[in-house]
């Protein structure tokens, strides 16, 4: 029983600590997130697959490409979201 509830806590930690931040008007207003957000056409060229979607975003590399997609997929909608936390970015 005690370690059934320590995995029930540590699964609970996890999810919290993946959630991703509301789009606010700041937030989207931000350069990253234009960066996200203007690739919409792209995301529907690609449908969320892979590390091409990724491409999409403008950014110096991979690594800053991800960091803009974990701070502004709110500002997208779920489907990045969901992308973001499959592709298990380091946010």
């Amino acid at each position: 029983m005690k370690l059934s509830s320590t995995f029930t806590l540590l699964w609970v930690g996890i999810a919290l600590g993946q959630q991703v931040p509301e789009c606010s008007r700041e937030l989207a207003a931000t350069d990253d997130c234009a960066d996200v957000i203007n690739a919409n056409a792209c995301y529907n060229q690609f449908r969320f697959r892979d590390n091409q979607t990724l491409s999409c975003i403008g950014g110096t590399d991979n690594n800053a490409r991800a960091k803009k997609a974990c701070k502004c997929c709110g500002c997208v909608g779920k489907v990045m979201c969901d992308w973001v936390t499959q592709q298990r970015f380091q946010c």
